[in-house]
């Protein structure tokens, strides 16, 4: 496949599993009465595992390539993984 669009399917992923999984934290920490309750441990679970299957793909994805190309790679999925937590963080915000 393109590397643009493994690049654009990543990011579109990793943006909407990071905000679900932290609007969902946020919704059951509101909950006072049962702090610790099962929306707060699947929230969790799934930030953790779905991060970590996306990376482990990537990671896999990246080590096919030739040498030359995987500097550009790491750095193109590094920068995309970091404007994905900005994404997340302005989408909370508007």
């Amino acid at each position: 496949m393109n590397k643009w669009i493994i690049a654009m399917v990543y990011s579109s992923l990793l943006t909407t599993l990071c905000y679900l999984s932290i609007k969902a934290l946020i919704f059951s920490a509101i909950n006072t009465a049962s702090f610790p309750n099962a929306l707060f441990f699947i929230a969790i679970l799934e930030m953790i595992f779905g991060v970590w299957i996306l990376a482990f793909g990537i990671k896999k994805y990246i080590s096919n390539e030739n040498k030359k190309d995987r500097r550009k790679l790491k750095i193109m999925f590094s920068i995309i993984s970091v404007l994905s937590c900005y994404i997340d963080i302005i989408l909370f915000f508007v």
